[in-house]
């Protein structure tokens, strides 16, 4: 039987997101006034692992992906 790892195993949305704010060139006290929340808000969700679902949502509609497409941006590569 060979072994499989988990779809998500690795996910980490916070990186996941630190990735897609270097990519688009984004600062994250600009992205938090975009989307209406706080500093604090915005640098607890980079250093989470997890991110609540209606923030989950809120971050990939911004970059235009789906949330498991956001989270897999956080995923470690084999």
């Amino acid at each position: 039987m060979k072994n499989k790892k988990p779809i998500l195993a690795n996910m980490d949305a916070g990186r996941a997101l630190r990735i897609l704010m270097a990519a688009n060139n984004l600062q994250a006290n600009d992205l938090a006034v975009t989307l209406g929340v706080s500093d604090n808000t915005m640098s607890t969700l980079r250093n989470s692992k997890l991110i609540s679902g209606s923030n989950l949502v809120m971050l990939a509609d911004y970059f235009g992906l789906s949330a498991a497409d956001f989270i897999r941006k956080g995923e470690e590569e084999a």
